[in-house]
């Protein structure tokens, strides 16, 4: 074989070993993905058919606890309240064998701002006292910290979670500062007492993605608390692109993600919580009038999916995987209903009469790719 032919063949080589690597590149994905197993409606068919997508179509599952926290029980160490040991054997029961979790609890109300209220389902023993009690004592009463403890401990020690999100939005922009310093307080010890009780765990805080720069600033007084720098983002919202309602994300800001990344580019990062309107979303109570289409939610799964796969991210969690237009109808003829909850109605990856939105196929297409790490 002649020099020329040798070194022809060389090339060739290299390029095809380089042409395999490019696509075994592409074909990988660094985070798991998952949802919660929020219901399109409050029945037992569409909670199954949450379990079912999360079966089927996610690597993971995000357990979310938002409805308040059980001070009295926690503190004592005594029963949990009924309903929260049922809701909780049914989600450990409907949960998949090899499921990645994230358990996600909130130690603040849904203003952000403002400790959470008593668990709302509490047994009838838990009286008016008792919850008024809890209500008046502050972030850093050692007895709330105690209690929260406690709290995520025994949720810990039964879901056997892989992540710990023990902060959810724990950044909103109207802080209080005084009560932002006491919040501060509660975590550090929260913090430093979970990592001593389950040092193998990760334990984090979300911060809430905002341009405002207050949001960076609450941010980094935070980072001594948290072992990722995990997100919750919901830009159709807020993100300065869309102020003349066009929610277009290729419009967004260069650095609309990445600033809070690069806080701490030694942490890990993950997405602890997001989601995208497919349709136009209208709440006058808040000022809100964003266009929303299906390609355009698309658009902004690709852009987190790539964001998280060029950065190693941990894990992507969308949060509602079908719209529940029918939820909000049960919540509104029960008198529950606030215009907050219209915010991610029509945010699922399945629209309220089932149909799979372009955004599913760009899901499928990521969790088909091979998990690396």
């Amino acid at each position: 074989m002649n020099v020329m032919k040798k070194a022809f063949l060389f090339l060739l080589l290299l390029t095809l070993i380089g042409g395999c690597r490019k696509k075994n590149v592409a074909d990988t994905r660094s985070f798991y993905m998952g949802v919660t197993p929020w219901p399109a409606d409050f029945t037992g068919p569409e909670l199954e058919n949450a379990y079912t997508f999360i079966s089927n179509n996610c690597d993971m599952v995000s357990h979310h606890f938002d409805d308040g926290v059980p001070w009295e029980e926690a503190w004592q160490q005594g029963a949990m309240p009924v309903q929260l040991q049922q809701e909780l054997s049914l989600r450990i029961a409907k949960t998949a064998p090899g499921k990645k979790i994230l358990l996600s609890v909130a130690p603040l109300n849904l203003t952000r701002k403002e400790k959470a209220e008593y668990y709302a389902k509490a047994d009838p023993g838990i009286t008016d006292s008792i919850k008024q009690y809890w209500h008046s004592l502050d972030f850093n009463d050692p007895k709330v910290v105690t209690a929260y403890t406690r709290y995520v401990s025994w949720l810990i020690d039964r879901l056997h979670p892989d992540f710990v999100n023990y902060g959810v939005e724990s950044t909103v922009d109207t802080w209080d500062p005084g009560s932002f310093s006491r919040y501060k307080i509660f975590l550090a010890a929260v913090y430093a007492a979970l990592k001593s009780r389950y040092p193998a765990l990760p334990f984090f805080v979300s911060f809430m993605v905002y341009e405002f720069p207050v949001a960076l600033t609450l941010a980094s007084e935070l980072l001594p608390y948290t072992d990722y720098i995990a997100l919750s983002a919901y830009p159709y919202s807020s993100v300065s692109s869309a102020a003349n309602g066009n929610t277009d994300p290729s419009l967004f800001p260069a650095d609309y993600f990445t600033r809070f990344l690069d806080l701490a580019p030694g942490k890990p990062f993950a997405i602890a919580e997001t989601g995208y309107i497919a349709e136009d979303l209208d709440i006058p109570s808040f000022g809100l009038h964003r266009r929303g289409t299906a390609a355009w939610q698309k658009a902004y799964l690709e852009k987190i999916a790539t964001l998280a796969n060029e950065r190693k991210a941990k894990f992507i969690i969308w949060f509602c995987h079908k719209d529940y237009d029918a939820g909000n109808i049960t919540l509104q003829n029960l008198g529950l209903y606030q215009d907050l909850f219209g915010l991610w109605e029509d945010t699922g990856l399945v629209d309220e009469a089932g149909n799979e939105r372009p955004a599913l196929r760009t899901w499928m297409n990521w969790l088909n790719r091979r998990k690396t790490n």
